[in-house]
């Protein structure tokens, strides 16, 4: 990453009135400002330059500027590693929700768009209603850039990561080493070669929140995913012990195995108190040739239909940004444990999906279970 430029510190406006970008410290905070928006009276209150995307390639120049962007007190910032087809650093301040910032690292195209600049790095700005995103566009240069700028960037933020994606192996040994707390981790498809990988992020990375995973796998896990909130697609390698012996609050599995015995000996063991304590809400979707009447009522087997739910929340938090809404309907099945909790069972297009409150129509506990049938 090399970046040029001049620095000049200035008392007077109008010796940096052609400068680039204008910074305004004050009591050890800044504002930036583009000089098309100077006034009259001085500044514009109107600032509207992204700034903490100049400031990231300001505090790239040299030692000094590191040092003095790092002098400038922020609120806590929001740092995010997204991926798809090409790789994003997301940034986010906690004060104002409506702004993003995002680092976008762009792969060698064969064919580069007329609207493309030539010459990186270059920026872009779009305005979404009372929301703004910026986007600083860089090479993509591999993966060692990218996670460079992401030591950089909670550097001089004094911020750590609050989310990452695992696009490659060598990422797994990064973060652990770089930070081994983190509240969400996204691991992609083909990232993990075995069960021995699946463990080394389990056994030392610290996942406070939401555990995401696209994983193949062509073995059997037996031991808890240790995460407040666990979505596994392609959930056929996790197992009954795995998922009875977590701790887990929300659970969704996607393309499972587990049979309709399966389900119900977790119903059973919530319904006991002795596991699943935590659950809030669980959705596993099932692919079954057996009628689904008959899968319903293998999985609702011995679990009598005795009390009402009706004072049940009807949304569950997800993630920091997600809400999921149950089903409006009346549920299939309720049922209680000993502590008044109660476990309620919906069928939404051939899915079950639970959700819990306690018999004093206060939200206590909660779990679901959904099954998709396909013949």
């Amino acid at each position: 990453m090399q970046y040029t430029g001049r620095m000049v510190i200035a008392h007077r406006l109008s010796t940096i009135r052609s400068a680039n970008l204008i910074y305004v410290i004050k009591d050890r905070k800044v504002t930036a400002c583009h000089p098309t928006l100077i006034d009259k009276k001085g500044l514009s209150s109107k600032c509207a330059l992204p700034y903490t995307s100049w400031l990231i390639q300001f505090s790239l120049l040299s030692k000094r500027s590191k040092a003095i962007a790092k002098r400038i007190r922020w609120d806590p910032i929001d740092i995010r590693w997204a991926s798809g087809e090409e790789q994003q650093i997301c940034l986010k301040l906690s004060t104002d929700p409506g702004l993003e910032w995002i680092i976008h690292y762009e792969k060698k195209r064969k064919f580069i768009p007329i609207h493309c600049p030539w010459k990186y790095p270059y920026f872009q700005s779009n305005l979404l209603g009372p929301n703004a995103l910026h986007v600083l566009c860089l090479k993509d240069n591999g993966i060692e850039d990218i996670t460079q700028m992401m030591e950089h960037i909670c550097e001089v933020f004094r911020s750590p990561i609050c989310e990452m994606h695992i696009i490659e192996e060598s990422l797994i040994e990064w973060i652990i080493k770089f930070q081994p707390i983190i509240r969400h981790v996204f691991v992609r498809e083909n990232v993990l070669t075995s069960v021995e990988s699946l463990d080394r992020i389990l056994e030392n990375l610290e996942v406070t929140e939401s555990f995401w995973s696209k994983y193949h796998a062509c073995f059997q896990y037996k031991e808890p995913i240790p995460s407040r909130s666990i979505t596994i697609y392609n959930s056929y390698w996790l197992t009954l012990p795995s998922i009875l012996n977590g701790n887990n609050s929300i659970t969704f599995l996607y393309d499972s195995k587990l049979t309709p015995t399966d389900i119900n000996t977790i119903l059973k063991e919530w319904q006991s108190g002795f596991k699943l304590r935590n659950l809030e809400f669980m959705a596993i979707e099932v692919f079954t040739l057996l009628d689904i009447h008959r899968y319903s009522n293998e999985v609702l087997n011995n679990l009598p239909n005795i009390v009402e739910n009706n004072g049940r929340p009807m949304t569950v938090k997800t993630h920091d940004d997600n809400i999921w809404t149950l089903p409006e309907g009346p549920p299939v099945h309720n049922i209680i444990r000993s502590d008044g909790t109660i476990l309620s069972i919906f069928r939404h297009d051939d899915v079950i999906v639970a959700r819990g409150v306690s018999d004093s129509e206060e939200p206590l506990d909660d779990g679901s279970s959904s099954s998709d049938a396909s013949t």
